[in-house]
């Protein structure tokens, strides 16, 4: 089943299914298992990972320290990180290079998140990388997987938060919002910190970029490819990284995250508190650009 992993995997270029309503394969009813904590976001089916991968027979593993995941079933291995928008699969050595594992870089259109404390993937990526069969039924927003007998049906999970569509915050304002955050990372330049950041920051935050002269940090994040998570109608979380050097071998790569606070003050959305934090990602491949 899984000796044409890389095949498969790279047949699918766009690794998020149409919003198409198609026919459910048969499969045993007794194998039958429902989850019940998928995601739509941006009309992307996303997946709770390990909950799908282990019912596929998948051994999954989590680290917590370097918010990496790797799926493995036989002599096939998918490595995946949060926040980035790739993956390596790995099969067996070649004859060609017998002593090292074969590597493929899958670039994905929708990047590994982590919401609720769940991390989740796209549905098509993980769901025919490990040889399932998958359909959508848009009518009734549900996802079947199918694979040697088993039948796992994802329901989409109903919002904690209900948010007015109005009320979202868009890709446009995440993007300046984090050009701002940029900027603020050492505001030595500014003239005037409070008024140029005023537009974009709560006041709680506008008094500590001005007491310590910026954020801490020069490192210059690109726009956000993560969605936000609504905590409430007035909250949301945001999780951004970068990568800041590779390691000596190429191998090993340091990654800086910034995790954001956003608040709904006055009709518009605002950073209210960021935090920072540091990883390394050993993936035996560099390839989070």
């Amino acid at each position: 089943m899984l000796k044409k992993w890389t095949a498969s995997v790279l047949a699918f270029a766009l690794f998020a299914l149409p919003m198409t309503s198609v026919p459910i394969y048969a499969a045993d009813a007794s194998k039958e298992v429902i989850i019940n904590n998928g995601q739509i976001n941006s009309g992307r089916v996303l997946i709770p990972l390990r909950a799908v991968s282990e019912n596929l027979g998948a051994n999954v593993k989590w680290s917590q320290e370097n918010k990496e995941v790797k799926i493995q079933k036989g002599d096939s291995t998918i490595r995946l990180a949060a926040n980035f928008k790739g993956a390596i699969v790995e099969t067996p050595p070649t004859a060609e290079f017998p002593n090292t594992p074969h590597r493929e870089y899958i670039s994905l259109d929708t990047a590994t998140q982590i919401m609720k404390g769940t991390t989740y993937v796209p549905l098509g990526f993980v769901s025919q990388s490990l040889g399932a069969s998958v359909t959508w039924d848009n009518k009734a927003k549900k996802a079947s997987v199918v694979l040697d007998g088993k039948h796992i049906i994802i329901n989409m999970d109903q919002p904690s938060v209900q948010i007015p569509e109005k009320q979202k915050i868009t890709d446009a304002r995440l993007k300046v919002l984090s050009e701002k955050l940029n900027e603020a990372g050492n505001t030595a330049s500014l003239k005037n910190v409070s008024a140029h950041f005023k537009p974009y920051f709560t006041d709680k935050l506008i008094k500590s970029v001005v007491q310590n002269k910026g954020l801490g940090t020069e490192n210059t994040y690109t726009a956000p490819i993560t969605l936000p998570e609504y905590i409430s109608q007035t909250k949301a979380l945001l999780s951004q990284s970068v990568i800041l050097a590779n390691g000596l071998m190429g191998e090993d790569q340091y990654i800086e995250d910034r995790s954001i606070t956003l608040v709904f003050t006055n009709g518009v959305w605002k950073v209210d508190s960021v935090s920072r934090g540091s990883r390394t990602l050993i993936t035996g491949y560099a390839f989070y650009e």
